[in-house]
């Protein structure tokens, strides 16, 4: 596995080497990050996983306006659309993605 990847604001870099999984610190949380090449539509895609425990977390695809971010939750699945990454660390940082 790939170290974290941050750049020196604290804002999280998604690695997009493919198929590699990287570890990432959002808030006080670590979120293993696989990029999975572009989707059907172009769109850079991302599945992030929870490391501790074997479970999907959310997929994340890139978008022209900003990125979709499919969570899983304890209620089920959320879907945001065309939100900002900061939307994206938020949502992942606030536990909901349990």
């Amino acid at each position: 596995m790939s170290e974290s990847q941050q750049a020196e604001s604290d804002e999280v870099v998604l690695s997009r080497q493919t198929g590699v999984p990287v570890m990432v610190r959002i808030g006080g949380r670590n979120i293993e990050t696989t990029f999975m090449g572009n989707n059907a539509f172009g769109q850079p895609t991302w599945v992030l996983w929870n490391p501790e425990e074997p479970y999907l977390l959310a997929v994340l695809r890139q978008g022209q306006i900003g990125y979709t971010f499919e969570q899983r939750t304890s209620h089920g699945v959320m879907l945001h659309e065309d939100v900002s990454f900061k939307r994206v660390q938020r949502a992942l940082i606030s536990g909901g993605a349990e």
